[in-house]
């Protein structure tokens, strides 16, 4: 089994890091796609960011421009809808952001995300409340969604690291 130390950069970033200004369409895939390299095995496609925004999943676009708000929606449902199906991301992602600001919402989902990747991986780590503006049992919903998408993220990534032996042995015979 891997470490996921050897993963570099796998971390979901805080709002800071988002950029302060309006992205169109193809700057926000990308974005999304470079936020998520390590942690997601598929891309993100304009298609997608569309479906996403038809079916209430990110809410709409300014005059085609995306703000902060839409790129952490978008990394919630990409890393979410391995798990779930669209419907039930639609409502994770909308009890997540009914309680406090879009801001806050996504700050405490990234701070218990990473948390969480560090626990699976046996770190050292200081309590989740001293981590995230959370109370000390989080809502078990949110908890249990991000436990999912990483347990499905690190099970891809093994079958990834198991699958060039395999093929090559089947290329022998």
């Amino acid at each position: 089994m891997f470490k996921l130390k050897t993963i570099k950069n796998l971390e979901l970033p805080s709002w800071e890091d988002f950029p302060d200004i309006d992205l169109y369409m193809d700057q926000l895939v990308s974005l999304g796609n470079r936020y998520l390299i390590e942690l997601s095995t598929n891309q993100i496609t304009a298609s997608m960011v569309n479906s996403y925004v038809k079916k209430g999943l990110i809410t709409r676009p300014v005059k085609k421009k995306y703000q902060r708000q839409h790129i952490a929606e978008l990394l919630m449902v990409s890393l979410f809808k391995a798990v779930y199906s669209l419907e039930s991301v639609k409502q994770v992602i909308q009890q997540i952001f009914a309680e406090e600001s879009a801001q806050s919402a996504y700050n405490n989902f990234a701070a218990l995300f990473n948390y969480d990747l560090r626990l699976i991986n046996g770190e050292n780590i200081p309590d989740v409340t001293k981590v995230a503006n959370t109370e000390p049992v989080i809502n078990k919903i949110e908890e249990y969604t991000i436990r999912a998408s990483i347990y499905q993220m690190l099970g891809q990534k093994e079958i990834a690291l198991q699958a060039p032996p395999r093929a090559k042995e089947q290329k022998k015979h």
